[in-house]
């Protein structure tokens, strides 16, 4: 079933709106690929001959990461268009605080690389390549705080909000990371439960 699902989104021709243009068609292994070079978000908008309007991406079973993790593990043909990650990664929600220089928020992780974490902040303002300061406080999971000034590499629609501001999730890579924090993500990112590189499906960080 997953096969002969995986085989019809293929050959079905997508279509993504960029401002007030369309471009397309692209197959499936496309939009994928796009996806994973952070050339197409989840806010953006996408239309299939299926569809009765556009759609966020964000927003599509297509491309749910839980259905891009199930074409990975039962190795489909469409595996082949992931890039798989350099670094394991490990789910953790932690506190942080962030700043950019101008505005200080609070928010969380949601995992964790030695390379790179997926946040969700109370900013939905921040833009691609925008350098921050994440502030990892200590907690339960955190026993040392420590900073570590990441670039944003992709943002994620997200239907979790922290309040009423908050609607993306944010992948940064790390740029600096001292010692003592780069001692606690390898903890993290390579204890017990970390993910396998192969179930990386987005390359949002490494």
């Amino acid at each position: 079933m997953g096969g002969e699902q995986s085989t019809a989104a293929n050959l079905e021709q997508w279509y993504i709106l960029r401002g007030d243009m369309k471009y397309g068609p692209y197959e499936y292994r496309s939009m994928i690929s796009m996806i994973q070079n952070a050339e197409l978000q989840d806010y953006n908008y996408a239309w299939a001959p299926h569809l009765e309007n556009w759609t966020l991406v964000g927003e599509l079973p297509e491309f749910s990461k839980d259905r891009l993790a199930r074409l990975i593990q039962t190795k489909d043909h469409l595996s082949g268009a992931f890039i798989e990650r350099k670094f394991p990664r490990k789910d953790l929600k932690t506190p942080i605080y962030a700043h950019n220089d101008q505005s200080f928020f609070d928010g969380n992780t949601l995992s964790v690389s030695e390379n790179g974490a997926l946040v969700l902040l109370n900013d939905p303002l921040l833009y691609l390549g925008q350098k921050i300061m994440l502030h990892f406080r200590v907690s339960e999971n955190n026993p040392v705080a420590f900073n570590v000034l990441c670039e944003i590499v992709r943002k994620n629609y997200s239907k979790q909000r922290l309040n009423v501001k908050s609607g993306l999730h944010y992948a940064v890579r790390f740029l600096q990371v001292p010692e003592t924090g780069s001692t606690q993500l390898t903890k993290w990112s390579r204890g017990g439960g970390s993910k396998e590189e192969t179930n990386g499906i987005l390359k949002v960080h490494e």
